[in-house]
């Protein structure tokens, strides 16, 4: 199955022409603030979880981290760079829905032919991470996969 997702993102780097995902994933237009510790002005793991309507302990595995960590300090500045992929995989879905969170939650939660008929969330919940966002970066430069 790894191999498969393997082939996918490089299927999907091949038409974007790059090397990397991170190179070509694109800024966002949309800010969502809710996303965001008030005090901390950080990303904060539980409002994540909150926004894909996931537990926490599923975001700390799609991160690579102990749920426990993530539990305890959901903001941490340690969990920066990994919650910043997952805030750009959301971020760029509700933009793909010009806005709309729940159309966004939709395509979330739906089978999708170009990932062999499995949903985001199964990517997320598993930690492939790299897949959505080809995916999702193609869609917004308007590439065939």
């Amino acid at each position: 199955m790894r191999y498969i997702d393997r082939t996918l993102t490089s299927r999907i780097r091949y038409y974007l022409g790059v090397d990397s995902v991170s190179a070509a994933y694109p800024l966002s237009h949309v800010a969502l603030p809710e996303l965001f510790n008030p005090r901390s002005h950080r990303l904060d793991a539980s409002r994540i979880a909150n926004a894909l309507r996931i537990p926490v302990g599923a975001v700390a595995i799609a991160i690579g981290r102990k749920a426990e960590g993530v539990r305890k300090r959901p903001d941490a500045e340690s969990l920066q760079t990994e919650l910043g992929r997952l805030y750009r995989i959301w971020k760029s879905m509700v933009e793909l829905y010009s806005g709309d969170e729940a159309n966004a939650g939709i395509f979330l939660n739906a089978p999708n032919s170009h990932l062999e008929n499995k949903t985001p969330l199964e990517f997320i919940r598993s930690g492939e991470l790299d897949v959505l966002e080809s995916l999702l970066t193609a869609m917004d430069l308007r590439q065939p996969i």
